[in-house]
């Protein structure tokens, strides 16, 4: 029973610039709106080794989120107690984990942008579980209920890649949609772990033609049994393969997973007036920007994150068995493989810890 266990394993990053560690810390207690979570599975991310290496002091995480904590921001489990006025769940039910929290009563709140929370804000991101407050590679973790969407008896290990990876191409499709018609066309740039994510919502939900690039083979072939038009090689023939494929119309939508200095070069060569370019990936890059450099009345964004309601509409795509969810699983024993696999580039789908 829950209460007789006063001690749990977490992976924790104990100190920037270090490797994370096993250590045991207390269970958690839910307070008063809280849930407390069984962990079944914890999904890897590649900012979660941006974390690790951060050194001290160093944008866009050391400079903002004290360390130490549990890492872990891809989250998926079953419900273990309840706190005070929570009565909607039951003990034993699935529940995905919403990895962004928000307040409800700041200006973005209540515009339903719940990404950009000023209360939670630090810098260019949010504190949130896995990133600053103890996330979900652990035994247990803790969650406000409005953060929680329920999967009943659902699998939560499937769920856990799109609680972040899943979810946030989702946000990105949904800055886009709107530029989207019979006859126009969407790049994914990246299609790693959020990449395939975006080439099926543009598929599935807006019907356009698709183009892919990236210079890992496997990416390529994944992307090409999810239905992409095209698979282009990263690179410096990308640009010009891409005009020549849209007969120099250019693309109306970009999406870069990437965000390095050559990704988003090749998005503003590629792009076309009227059109959109959103930024996802987070390595950093810069860009130009001005005339010749990107398409006239084109805009430019950054995506960050998502909301809640975009969870529960892509956990309702996984209920309905519409998504192709591709994982490579290891155990919490397994932590530091994982991680390794991930920088390796090993990896055929999105790592996830599985918890016994």
């Amino acid at each position: 029973m829950i209460q007789k266990q006063k001690t749990m394993r977490a992976f924790r990053l104990l100190e920037y610039g270090k490797p994370g560690q096993y250590c045991d810390v207390p269970v958690p207690a839910p307070a008063k709106g809280e849930v407390l979570i069984r962990m079944k599975a914890a999904g890897l991310c590649r900012s979660d080794l941006d974390m690790l290496d951060s050194l001290p002091g160093s944008d866009p995480y050391a400079s903002a989120v004290d360390a130490p904590y549990t890492l872990g921001h891809e989250n998926a489990g079953v419900v273990e107690g309840l706190g005070e006025d929570v009565d909607d769940l039951k003990v034993g039910e699935g529940v995905a984990v919403r990895h962004m929290p928000h307040c409800s009563h700041c200006e973005y709140c209540i515009r339903g942008i719940t990404q950009h929370c000023i209360t939670h804000r630090r810098g260019a991101i949010e504190i949130n579980r896995g990133t600053g407050w103890d996330g979900g590679l652990a035994e247990f973790m803790i969650c406000p209920r409005d953060q929680l969407v329920s999967i009943g008896d659902e699998d939560p290990v499937k769920y856990a890649p799109l609680t972040d990876a899943g979810v946030t191409a989702y946000g990105a499709f949904g800055t886009v949609k709107d530029r989207l018609r019979p006859g126009t066309s969407a790049a994914v740039i990246g299609a790693g772990g959020l990449g395939v994510y975006a080439i099926q919502y543009l598929k599935m939900l807006a019907g356009v033609k698709v183009f892919a690039v990236d210079k890992n083979p496997s990416r390529a072939r994944i992307a090409t049994e999810l239905g992409v038009d095209k698979v282009f090689e990263a690179g410096s023939r990308a640009p010009q393969q891409i005009m020549e494929t849209t007969s120099g119309r250019g693309v109306d939508a970009i999406l870069d997973f990437v965000g390095s200095n050559e990704s988003l070069k090749l998005a503003c060569a590629i792009s076309r007036p009227g059109g959109r370019i959103v930024l996802v990936g987070m390595e950093m890059g810069t860009v130009e920007l001005g005339w010749n450099k990107i398409a006239t009345s084109c805009e430019f964004a950054i995506s960050l994150g998502s909301t809640r309601q975009d969870l529960e509409e892509v956990c309702l795509l996984a209920r309905e068995g519409k998504l192709r969810i591709d994982m490579d699983k290891f155990s919490f024993d397994e932590v530091p493989k994982a991680y390794d696999a991930l920088r390796n580039g090993t990896l055929t789908g999105r790592a996830v810890v599985v918890f016994d």
